[in-house]
């Protein structure tokens, strides 16, 4: 193979021996970067209280009672319909340091998640369930200064009701959060792959690496903008096996060129490759009229396809079609498995969101299909290149530890909001008791890396979603991230870049 970084004129050696020599140099690094919470601990009995009735409230946001019983004070607030309506509180914390958010909140309807600002920037979700009695939603690791603060429940999904607010002593991540597991689930994964593996678990907790999604590879629009910008190309990229499910290929005669993309970045560039699979099911599961295009079937409303069925037997011929399919998306990958490229496989993603097909179920009977892939290319087509990365974005939906190997979520943060979400990242260090590699696999906004290092939520990479989020008619945009946090995150001592990786395929095993 051709490409290692360090046979290029333009590779700077000192900048590999300063980044990823040995593991001392790491743990170096680690040491200067976590932030001082002993000499600025949060007092260990401080305990901030607020009443939404009595806080700052915008837009068609009102104090109500009556409804709902059990609430504190003298009401609660509701009437969250539009982005302007909004409660804020003002808080005056003692010293620096990582402090817990809980929101007490109710909905009459559907659970719902809605945004929590501080100080104008988004920092977590709200998530609201069902009921008549409120209930509590916590955002743990929020690392807030000393003094003044504004923390505002606002609306995305709306329709809820908000209780109150109570502040308390956080505890850090731990150092211990990013000792992993050195085994990949598939036993017989390649070598290729175990180096990937191995370096990302060496890199874990102390860098993040950057990754853009572009499904014309290398020199495709988004990764060209963020060189010219910054200087340097993402160290992933993010593809789609979307154009490979059958039903595409037979109604819209697409052709997909991902694994091309995918190949040639590994094996020319030294780069790492994620993959996802917007599945379009099968065409006899596919509405396909003017209101429910073929192309959209991925999504629940534009298919006919029910998964739970499909999984509990009671559509017996669904389960061979969907092996039909998989089989093709196995038979589009064989180059990547013939050439060992190892990829980051995000299959199945978002699915307690509800809005694809695979999530319009029970949790049960997207684990059966998770397993059913997982199963189907690794033992039956022999995919040992791939790394299997989960992100269902809920523990209820978490497949088990034998088929997953990294978990990942997706957080589209608000135009230049660029917090670490640390708080989904230490909700996810709980997920199982076995500690995976954390990763912000689709972000939209550029997470800062000063922050990622300070409040210790330090994912393994970040991946930005395409399109929009980076330039506009190929013009360089930021209307999501700031030119300024291009540079910041791309030139930062604190990620990696592809010209900051080793060569992957010797990175060392052991």
């Amino acid at each position: 193979m051709t490409g290692c970084l360090w046979n290029r004129s333009t590779y700077d050696i000192r900048k590999y021996q300063d980044k990823l020599t040995v593991r001392k140099e790491f743990n170096e690094h680690l040491d200067m970067t976590k932030p001082d919470t002993d000499e600025h601990a949060v007092p260990e009995d401080f305990v901030w209280v607020g009443e939404a009735e009595d806080a700052e409230l915008t837009g068609m946001v009102s104090v109500q009672t009556g409804e709902f019983e059990g609430y504190n004070g003298t009401g609660y607030v509701g009437n969250f319909t539009g982005p302007e309506d909004t409660v804020m509180f003002t808080a005056e914390l003692p010293a620096d340091g990582v402090y817990n958010l809980c929101f007490s909140t109710v909905s009459v309807d559907d659970d719902k998640l809605n945004p929590v600002e501080v100080d104008g920037m988004t920092v977590g979700t709200i998530s609201t369930h069902r009921g008549r009695d409120f209930t509590d939603s916590r955002l743990n690791g929020i690392y807030l200064t000393a003094g003044k603060h504004r923390i505002t429940a606002a609306t995305d999904w709306g329709y809820y009701y908000v209780d109150r607010l109570f502040i308390t002593p956080g505890t850090p991540i731990p150092d211990s959060a990013y000792e992993v597991s050195a085994a990949l689930s598939d036993p017989q994964a390649f070598d290729n792959s175990r180096r990937l593996y191995k370096f990302l678990r060496d890199c874990y907790g102390r860098y993040t690496i950057t990754g853009q999604y572009c499904d014309t590879g290398k020199f495709g629009k988004e990764m060209v903008r963020i060189e010219e910008q910054t200087g340097h190309y993402p160290a992933m990229l993010g593809l789609d096996m979307m154009d490979d499910s059958p039903s595409r290929r037979e109604l819209g005669g697409t052709n997909n060129k991902a694994v091309g993309f995918a190949k040639d970045f590994y094996v020319n560039s030294g780069g790492i490759v994620t993959m996802c699979w917007h599945w379009t099911p099968p065409v006899q599961y596919l509405i396909n009229n003017d209101e429910h295009p073929w192309y959209s079937g991925f999504y629940k409303e534009h298919t006919t396809i029910s998964l739970d069925a499909v999984a509990d037997g009671t559509d017996a011929a669904g389960k061979d079609a969907l092996l039909a399919d998989i089989d093709a998306i196995c038979a589009a990958m064989e180059p990547l498995r013939e050439a060992q490229v190892p990829i980051l496989w995000r299959p199945l993603h978002e699915a307690s969101g509800g809005w694809f097909w695979w999530g319009n179920c029970k949790p049960e009977s997207y684990v059966w299909l998770w397993n059913l892939l997982y199963d189907r290319m690794v033992r039956e087509h022999g995919l040992h290149n791939l790394i299997w990365v989960w992100n269902g974005q809920s523990k209820d939906w978490y497949p088990g530890d034998s088929t997953v190997d990294i978990i990942g979520t997706d957080i589209y943060a608000p135009p230049h909001s660029y917090a670490s979400q640390s708080a989904a990242f230490q909700e996810m260090t709980g997920w199982t008791d076995s500690r995976k590699i954390l990763a912000l696999t689709e972000n939209g906004v550029m997470p800062d890396p000063e922050f990622l290092q300070r409040d210790r939520a330090v994912w393994s990479w970040f991946c930005t979603w395409g399109g929009d989020y980076i330039h506009k008619l190929n013009i360089a945009s930021e209307d999501y991230t700031d030119f300024s946090m291009w540079e910041k995150v791309y030139q930062s001592g604190d990620t990696l870049a592809l010209d900051d990786l080793p060569c992957l395929w010797t990175y060392p095993l052991n």
